[in-house]
């Protein structure tokens, strides 16, 4: 921990190290946000190396003068990991010539940004933990930050170098209507949902893409997790509001254990990314270079495991309808990422630990009395989870099968090499239901033309079902989420049976579970039906489109019957603040805005009431 002298020492140093990054951030952004920087490029990379070595300096100083100087390095290494990650980057971003002078030129360069952007990383991370320290609820602290990462998101957007020149060259596009689509795009790639009224292949350059993944990587971690466990990791004492908005964040209801989460969260999510870039690597095209290739690679794992929908491609993964690496690498990725990390981790326990019992117990010949419960048996909460996600893939493929099957008004419709399900041979249409179900839950992509007229009003309402339904607690994914839907089901059924409590696995939901639950799939039926009622107000579209991408919208999927490009700037604002509802979840947005409740000390006599 750090001494009273320490933080004398960084006052001193705060206004000089924010003073040079507001400049660090100008200068990057005149330099790599425009075609012509309006500043010379080397007053610009003067600023910049001014920067940087301020940030060095600062660092220094705080070390040589701190009371513990190894505790002061040691919490160091975080930087330095920062700034190894973006020479990496600029390694594959750089085209440096063959000559010597050039080349050390590109690298000197190359260290001062990468000081740069490991310096703006941390700074980052310590103003997010100022904030939770706050006395700011922690769920308006988590909305707080993303619509802090959104408006920055849509500031990078909107610098010229992010767009191709084709986007914004008509003279008729006025500077409202740009600002709305780059919004839109950075509450889009934020709120993981995959909605898009731009291209993100064509309408994009590659430092707009880079904007667009960072944000999905951003959001699909959720701002909290990725600041509060870049501050655990640091070594810094988090306050007890910090670790209940991270604990909120996961869905995990211990607060000590939360170092030890935040450490398997981040490496589970990289591990996963990189296990998917390495087996999507070799499904591009030939002619794409190498560096193209493991950006493509990179892009679409960080997408299909943040459940974002975004794609490189204009007709997402339709070209790769019969590939392998599509059911194989980017539907596994789906899943796993919209399982929630509470399952992964509770997994990553139990199964070694039975394994382990297992071995041991053949080894020894007989049997191990017993194991540590926590370790070697998964909990209802994961249980759970994996039944409801297991029901949810199963029954819509036959589903979605048995709707595509015949057409509208039991009309037989078929079209070889088409792009639609019933196109295909009984194998193919098996595959695109199974990627259906999948994908509809939360992912947004797509191997089948989703327009009004290439599915049936019944795959359609499926399809909006599981929208709706989404993924697990504590994912990536968005919806009322499985448990809720599962509880919900669940009590019906109690009610029917005349049990007092909702039971399942030889366990009983508690009544306040069941209660929350309700409270949860209510406020987004309500959501969905306002969204929807004025899409049709100022649209003009029909019922089962406007219905289908308000249900895309709040539950954060990103798939359309295609009438997202097409909005009124009206429609692109009711869309986006169902995103940024719908990622932040109804329960986190309704504690947000009601505050803080005082429970009343008195009980009015009961009186029992019709209910049908």
């Amino acid at each position: 921990m750090d001494r009273p002298r320490d933080h004398v020492e960084r006052r001193r140093w705060q206004p000089v190290v924010t003073v040079s990054a507001v400049a660090a951030v100008v200068a990057l952004a005149f330099e790599y946000g425009f075609r012509t920087p309006p500043w010379p490029r080397s007053l610009l990379l003067g600023i910049q190396f001014a920067a940087a070595l301020v940030y060095v300096a600062a660092r220094v100083v705080h070390v040589v003068k701190s009371g513990n100087r190894w505790g002061a390095l040691r919490g160091c290494w975080v930087d330095g990991v920062l700034l190894l990650g973006a020479l990496v980057f600029l390694f594959f971003r750089l085209e440096v010539s063959t000559r010597p002078v050039v080349r050390v030129f590109a690298l000197y360069v190359a260290v001062v940004q990468g000081v740069l952007i490991a310096r703006l990383a941390v700074e980052a991370v310590r103003l997010q933990l100022m904030l939770s320290r706050s006395r700011l609820h922690p769920a308006r602290t988590i909305a707080i930050m993303f619509v802090t990462l959104i408006l920055i998101g849509a500031a990078a957007l909107a610098l010229p170098k992010a767009t191709m020149p084709h986007v914004f060259a008509d003279a008729t596009s006025s500077l409202a209507a740009r600002l709305i689509d780059c919004l839109f795009t950075a509450t889009s790639a934020t709120c993981v949902t995959g909605l898009t009224v731009l291209d993100t292949g064509s309408d994009f350059t590659a430092f707009g893409q880079m904007v667009i993944l960072a944000l999905i990587q951003a959001g699909g971690l959720g701002i909290m997790i990725f600041g509060g466990i870049i501050g655990l990791l640091v070594g810094r004492q988090l306050s007890l509001r910090q670790s209940l908005a991270l604990q909120d964040s996961i869905s995990h209801k211990t607060v000590g254990d939360l170092r030890r989460i935040a450490v398997f969260v981040v490496v589970t999510t990289f591990v996963v990314e990189a296990i998917g870039a390495a087996l999507l690597y070799p499904i591009w095209d030939d002619s794409f270079s190498v560096s193209q290739r493991v950006f493509h690679s990179v892009f679409h794992s960080v997408s299909a495991f943040c459940n974002a929908g975004f794609s490189l491609q204009s007709d997402s993964l339709i070209p790769f309808r019969r590939s392998w690496s599509v059911y194989g690498c980017i539907m596994p990725l789906i899943v796993i990422g919209g399982v929630g990390f509470p399952v992964l981790r509770d997994l990553s326990l139990a199964i070694p630990a039975a394994v382990g019992a297992r071995l041991r117990r053949r080894r020894r010949g007989v049997a191990i009395q017993r194991l540590d419960r926590g370790h070697s048996r998964l909990t209802l909460h994961t249980k759970l989870v994996l039944a409801t996600t297991a029901v949810l893939i199963v029954v819509p493929t036959p589903l979605f099968m048995l709707f595509e099957s015949v057409g509208h008004g039991g009309v037989v419709v078929s079209q070889v090499g088409g792009d639609r399900i019933q196109d295909a041979d009984m194998v193919g249409r098996f595959f695109d239901a199974l990627f259906l179900s999948v994908t509809c839950r939360t992912a947004g992509f797509n191997t089948v033309a989703m327009g009004a007229d290439a599915l049936t009003p019944a795959s359609h309402m499926l399809g909006a079902i599981l929208m709706f339904i989404g993924g697990s607690p504590g994912s990536t994914a968005g919806g009322v989420k499985t448990i809720a839907m599962a509880v919900l089901l669940l009590s019906v059924w109690t009610t029917l049976r005349g049990r007092q409590r909702v039971e399942i696995f030889g366990r009983s939901v508690p009544d306040v579970t069941v209660r929350r639950a309700g409270v949860v799939v209510i406020i987004m039926f309500a959501l969905i039906s306002v969204v929807t009622l004025t899409l049709c107000v100022t649209e003009g579209v029909p019922l089962r489109s406007a219905l289908f991408e308000s249900v895309s919208a709040c539950g954060t999927v990103g798939l359309s019957t295609g009438i997202t490009p097409s909005l009124t700037p009206l429609g692109r604002v009711v869309i986006m603040l169902a995103m940024v509802a719908g990622r932040l979840g109804p329960l986190t947005l309704l504690i947000a805005l009601a505050g803080r409740a005082g429970s009343a000390r008195y009980e009015y006599a009961r009186e029992d009431v019709g209910i049908g």
